[in-house]
Order: structure tokens, then sequence, then C-alpha cells
């Protein structure tokens, strides 16, 4: 039976390769495309299904009652909500936004009934990491695993390629040194495009076993599955 989609983080670069290949499954009615802004659907989006994208402006300070009020039972959840300490201007504000919010979310998820939910979080999370990045990303897996949904998995992308340019020089520069020898390096720790990231995590939750509560999307799974669908590091 077809089943509706909601993306939290849509306009972001893995967010909306996941909303494009959502609404092309046959197995997605709708997906719900969560933004605090007025989006343009055809410029933002075009080459998704637009017919089955249901756009909603959402209040991020009312995130969790807002959200519980507008997902399906049964529906499946997505998050690629994201920033970076410079862009929130501060770790407190980042920490808002990359834990805060995400939970916020999940806990609205866990209301609502989804049946699986699907977190972007990064390669090397750990809630006891002396990388604070890396800290944060580890205590939102924790704290969402604790809610007990009925089916989490979080991905764990190493460093994104083709995301547009958004102010963060330090992997604008490492992405520039490291694609060239891509190849040539470990799949747990290789550049990954960002669009690969998003096909990952649809084939992942749409073919999930339903049994199976949390897990783990690496890195080189990630790599594997883009492999397995014929699907290039440049996207």
């Amino acid at each position: 039976m077809p089943t509706t989609a909601i993306v939290l983080g849509a306009t972001g670069a893995i967010g909306q390769h996941l909303v494009t290949q959502l609404s092309q499954r046959d197995e997605v009615e709708s997906v719900i495309v969560l933004s605090r802004r007025e989006l343009d659907i055809a410029r933002e989006f075009p080459h998704a299904n637009a017919s089955r994208l249901q756009p909603v402006l959402l209040d991020f300070e009312r995130l969790e009652a807002e959200v519980a009020e507008l997902v399906p039972a049964g529906a499946m959840a997505f998050v690629a909500l994201g920033t970076t300490k410079k862009q929130a201007g501060s770790k407190e504000a980042f920490r808002c936004v990359d834990h805060g919010l995400v939970l916020a979310f999940a806990r609205a998820c866990k209301a609502a009934g989804v049946s699986r939910l699907a977190v972007v979080t990064a390669h090397g999370a750990n809630a006891h990491s002396l990388i604070f990045y890396n800290r944060v990303k580890g205590e939102v897996e924790r704290d969402i695993q604790a809610l007990r949904l009925p089916s989490v998995f979080f991905a764990r992308p190493s460093l994104l390629l083709g995301r547009p340019q958004d102010g963060r020089l330090a992997e604008t520069w490492a992405s520039a040194v490291l694609a060239p020898a891509a190849g040539w390096m470990p799949a747990s720790v290789r550049p990954i495009d960002v669009r690969q990231v998003a096909t990952a995590m649809t084939v992942a939750a749409l073919g999930e076993d339903p049994g199976a509560t949390s897990r783990v999307l690496s890195n080189a799974d990630m790599h594997r599955c883009s492999a397995a669908m014929g699907q290039g590091a440049s996207g």
C-alpha cells in the first residue's frame, strides 16, 4: 500500500534529492515537504513528481506540536536538517538545530505513530567524542533511540560532495583536495555525493525489514548501495 513520506530539511542538499527521489517511487503516494519559508516547487525540485508534493510552512518554535498534528499514522519520516557553528552563530545555536529541532521532530513522529524514521547524522557520530560536532550527532542518535520508535536508522555520511556553496569553506577545500583521490580511499571514509546519500536512505527506508528497530547506514553501506544502483560518485 502506498505510504506518505515527510521530510524535515527538505531544502538542503540531501533533502532536495530525498524529496525528488521519494516523489518518483511508486510506493510513495505523497511527500510532505516541511519548510520555514514559501517554496518555489518547480525551481527547488525541478525533477520531482510535483503532483505528489505537499509543501507545508512550519513554525520551528512550535515544530513538535505542528508536526504531530499533520503526520498521518504509518508515514515514513526523514530528517536531513543541519547547520554549522558558523551559520548558527554559536555552539548553543548549532546544538539547538542539530539536536533540539531534530529530537523535537522525532518526538512528534513518535506521537503520530510513524512507521519508520531516517535521520542524517555523520561519520564519527559518538556521544562521548571530544569533537563537538561528532558529540552532538552522537547525542541526537542516543536520544532518538531512547524514544523507542518502531523503526529508526541513522545515515552517517563522510565528507559530502555535490553540496552547493554555503559558506562551509573547510569542507569545500577538503572536497577539492580529496575528490580526485576518492576512488583510492576506503569506502568507510571516502567522500560521498549528496545524491548517493539520498538514494541509500530511500532504498533503505522502503526496503527495510519492518522488524528492524534500529540500525546505522554507514558511509560504506551508502557507497555499496549507490554502486548497486549504478550511481556514480558525481551523481
